[in-house]
């Protein structure tokens, strides 16, 4: 990756962060649909990644998608972030500092007006960090009023989805995100290693979560060949609390090192699933993501360095003065 200078965007930024984001480099790596994947370098010559995306359509079509961890120790074989070792948690300032590069490499009044969402959905697990992640969220509200809504995936256990609805409410609003993935305790540990507690604690948890802040919990679903993808468990799926929750289908994104039985299920074969949804007149939705072509997709981002072209950004101060 090039190194360019730290220029006077660079320090707004760092002010902005509270002077302790320590990051010596931001690059970006931009998609053929618009896409952005921008890299942080922090200390130890390690890398956060994160990606913006632009999705027409959506309530809120600007989406920044931000890391929690340097690393994640949640194992899940189908992503990039399991392919190496969990480092630490992030800081704050270094979650932050994310929001606010990403803001300042666009219009963000323009953003703002057609609506714009964090998501706490790059590498990490976000309730494992939870103390910096309601600090981010705080500061994000107090900087960024026009921002109505943040988006928290985890993966579990119950314990830390009660410790999240416990400091609910906050502003803004957190939309909650589970890692489902299965329908089985036995298939989920294979998909999920290191998540422990069983599914029926998890989806309690959830439901908990929905009760108390009136969200409708999103529950994550890859579906891979072979393995979570039969008529039973479409029929699990199924009955389910519609009012709490939404399945949300995807497809395996490409990862290097992927183990050889996760194979993804091509897009006919989630529109066959989804129909099995439908003929149970279950609420779902079909996820597909966007930027991978530059791996910033769901499972592609890592906090390892790529070799990859780049283009720089030293634009990352703007999203304050369009803030104001």
């Amino acid at each position: 990756m090039r190194k360019e200078p730290r220029g006077v965007a660079f320090w707004r930024i760092l002010a902005l962060s509270g002077g302790l984001m320590e990051t010596s480099r931001i690059s970006k790596i931009v998609s053929e649909d618009g896409s952005r994947k921008y890299s942080f370098t922090v200390p130890g010559d390690r890398r956060i990644e994160a990606a913006f995306f632009s999705v027409p359509g959506r309530e809120r079509p600007n989406i920044a998608c931000v890391s929690t961890q340097l690393g994640c120790a949640v194992g899940c074989p189908f992503c990039a972030a399991t392919q190496a070792p969990f480092f630490r948690n992030l800081t704050k300032e270094e979650i932050l500092f994310q929001v606010a590069s990403i803001l300042g490499d666009q219009d963000a009044r323009k953003i703002f007006d057609a609506g714009f969402e964090v998501s706490f959905m790059g590498t990490g697990e976000p309730l494992a960090n939870l103390r910096h992640l309601l600090d981010a969220i705080h500061q994000i509200h107090a900087r960024y009023p026009q921002i109505t809504r943040v988006s928290v995936s985890t993966a579990g256990p119950a314990r830390r989805v009660d410790a999240l609805t416990e400091a609910m409410p906050i502003l803004p609003p957190v939309h909650l995100q589970i890692s489902l993935h299965a329908t089985s305790d036995e298939t989920r540990r294979r998909l999920v290693p290191n998540a422990p507690g069983s599914i029926a604690s998890l989806l309690r948890a959830a439901r908990r979560f929905h009760s108390k802040t009136g969200d409708q919990v999103y529950l994550n679903y890859l579906l891979l060949k072979g393995i979570n993808d039969s008529p039973a468990d479409a029929r699990w799926l199924a009955q389910l609390d519609r009012e709490a929750f939404l399945i949300k289908l995807s497809a395996l994104n490409e990862v290097a090192g992927i183990p050889s039985h996760l194979v993804a299920a091509t897009m006919d074969e989630i529109r066959a699933f989804s129909r099995q949804l439908d003929d149970h007149q279950l609420p779902h939705k079909i996820f597909v993501g966007d930027g991978l072509d530059v791996h910033a997709s769901c499972g592609q981002l890592a906090a390892v360095p790529r070799e990859v072209e780049v283009h720089v950004t030293d634009a990352v101060a703007r999203s304050q003065s369009h803030a104001a």
